[in-house]
């Protein structure tokens, strides 16, 4: 299963074409952040798409045919200055139509063009250009109908008109020309139409990707509790028909998981307490008989087999059953341990850099058991222990160091494993006689694991094992 996941992964995410633009890094990581982008983008290229087929269909034949309406009057009071009574006619022409313009006789428009900008001269110039210049059409038009050189200026008193200045060879003509007769008041509509819809459709995306997202993020919750040992009661099926399907999924694996623990520690209680008996028995029959050699190894055989049978119900111990409480840890090390062994003449090292007053929700009980059992293996196989705690990156971790022979790096993966014995180096599980069950570090990681936390052992700055332990907070 993990191995398909991280394939699809990269299928989906390493493409020749993120590579290629080195965008990998920006894609979100999280779910809802991917369909947010999706439908971005997506919106982006409809939005683009539509604002170019708008500008250079329906906007510009408009803007086409009013600028081209505008200039044929233009080019008709030109035409018709030098004609006899041309004032009446003209006169009529600028009631009719709202255009006024004067004449300027033996006046000259300055030719010196002012040097365009290396933007003016960029290719792509020509297709932005209509976007930002809403006279970039009537300017065309003036062109083509060889009115030119021309200046156009905004009037300063009057929003609604602009001012066009045209070359004759009698003088200047000036003409104020209404604004809304070469110009379109729908792109103004269009555009707010268009991000309001942008606006509307994103809300109801945003608002159902929540809904879809819900879901996983609870089984995602629901999944990392129930990888620290706690329980989820309340996880219920939401969502879409796959993501219900999953959440059911996941709930018949936990009852299947929880069976079997159950089943293991129900058999492993059974056979340790039925084993209790016989012991019982023999130890008061060994009692009655008279001292030997024989009968002493038998006692220490039996005393072997106690300790076995006590291993096995520790390890069947369930912790999960445990409920996480606020500790202060600080004291809680102080006294549990440092302290504790300290009674026995069993002088800890200890360097405990937590304030008195942090407080960190463990559960109590299995954390206890699980740092006893390393202490003990690190006071039979070592001289001097250090213990050693702080907070970092949102865990509370926890270093217990001796000087003994260590654990080879080959063989630490596998000490964790439930009756699992090394021969060739430290057995922390090992006793006196028996050479013991190999329980001793499988209930160590019970107890760590039962609260979400994890165990990595390494090498000691005192020369012997390193165990380190890391507990969420």
């Amino acid at each position: 299963m993990q191995r398909f996941r991280i394939r699809s992964k990269r299928r989906i995410f390493s493409s020749p074409l993120l590579r290629f633009f080195n965008l990998k890094a920006y894609v979100p990581r999280s779910l809802y952040g991917r369909f947010l982008l999706i439908v971005g983008v997506s919106a982006l290229i409809v939005q683009l798409v539509s604002i170019y087929v708008f500008y250079y269909t329906h906007l510009d034949v408009i803007s086409k045919q009013m600028a081209r309406s505008v200039v044929a009057e233009m080019v008709f009071v030109k035409n018709s200055i030098n004609k006899p009574e041309y004032n009446l006619v003209l006169k009529d022409l600028s009631e009719n139509t709202g255009i006024s313009f004067s004449i300027e006789e033996k006046k000259r428009l300055k030719r010196k063009k002012i040097g365009d900008s290396n933007w003016h001269k960029n290719p792509i110039y020509k297709y932005i250009n209509p976007l930002i210049d809403p006279y970039n059409r009537f300017k065309s038009e003036l062109e083509g109908h060889n009115l030119k050189p021309y200046e156009i200026y905004e009037d300063r008193d009057n929003d609604d008109y602009i001012n066009v200045k045209v070359q004759t060879s009698s003088g200047v003509i000036s003409f104020d020309v209404p604004v809304k007769k070469i110009t379109s008041s729908s792109s103004y509509v269009f555009t707010f139409w268009m991000i309001m819809t942008v606006m509307i459709t994103s809300a109801i995306s945003i608002i159902f990707f929540r809904n879809q997202i819900r879901g996983i993020r609870n089984l995602s919750i629901a999944a990392e509790k129930f990888g620290r040992g706690q329980d989820v009661p309340d996880l219920r099926p939401s969502g879409s028909q796959e993501i219900r399907s999953l959440t059911i999924s996941f709930i018949k694996m936990k009852e299947r998981v929880m069976r079997q623990i159950t089943q293991r520690t129900d058999m492993l209680s059974a056979v340790s307490h039925d084993l209790r008996t016989p012991l019982t028995r023999m130890k008061l029959q060994i009692a009655m008989m008279p001292d030997s050699a024989e009968m002493n190894d038998l006692k220490n055989d039996i005393s072997d087999m106690e300790k076995l049978v006590n291993e096995y119900l520790d390890f069947a111990r369930s912790d999960d059953k445990e409920k996480a409480n606020s500790v202060k840890i600080k004291r809680f090390l102080q006294e549990s341990f440092i302290d504790y062994y300290a009674k026995m003449s069993r002088l800890i090292a200890s360097k405990i850099r937590i304030a008195d007053d942090v407080e960190v929700s463990i559960k109590k009980l299995a954390l206890k058991r699980a740092l006893m059992n390393l202490i003990d293996n690190a006071f039979k196989y070592g001289e001097n222990v250090a213990l050693a705690a702080y907070l970092s990156n949102d865990n509370l971790i926890i270093e217990i160091d001796d000087d003994g022979p260590g654990i080879p790096a080959t063989e630490r993966a596998n000490v964790f494993k439930p009756f699992y014995r090394i021969d060739n180096s430290r057995n922390m599980d090992k006793k006196s006689l028996s050479g013991g069950s190999g329980l001793g570090l499988a209930i160590v990681m019970d107890g760590i694991t039962s609260q979400g936390g994890r165990i990595k052992l390494s090498d000691s700055h005192l020369g012997g094992l390193r165990v380190t332990i890391f507990i969420p907070i």
